[in-house]
């Protein structure tokens, strides 16, 4: 059983490469600059953002007081599990600069930190810093 899950594991992972996604040493091949807490700091307030994130499309704008509205489409992974399409939120800049975000949907709470990289002019948010094969999702961000 372990050995199925080893070998199922390790054939799913190229799947989603070749879907379009990058990865952590993708990024870092392709000279990406990792943003700081600072430059977080001054690029986040009063910014618009689009985030590409499990097939679904959901934008919203990072307000001044930490809070935001956030829209999505809901199709890809989260068809199921939103049946609202909206959701009140936050967002702040971690002290290990990273970029987190909390989003009360009706059914769930998705709440997660992302390290921020500039790829010429896109930008990508990965979970781990550590981990190369981290799954890096792409963001626009924007005034």
């Amino acid at each position: 059983m372990l050995r199925f899950i080893l070998v199922s594991l390790v054939l799913v992972h190229p799947l989603a490469a070749q879907a379009g996604d990058l990865v952590l040493n993708d990024v870092k091949a392709k000279n990406g600059v990792q943003l700081n807490a600072e430059e977080l700091k001054q690029l986040m307030p009063n910014t618009k953002v689009i985030s590409y994130f499990g097939g679904s499309t959901r934008k919203w704008t990072n307000e001044a007081d930490g809070k935001l509205m956030a829209y999505s489409d809901a199709r890809g992974s989260f068809k199921k599990q939103l049946t609202q399409v909206t959701a009140h939120g936050t967002w702040q800049i971690g002290k290990n600069g990273t970029y987190c975000i909390t989003l009360e949907w009706s059914k769930k709470t998705e709440k997660w930190c992302k390290y921020i990289f500039n790829v010429d002019g896109k930008y990508y948010g990965v979970k781990s810093f550590d981990d190369g094969d981290a799954i890096a999702h792409e963001f626009e961000f924007s005034k």
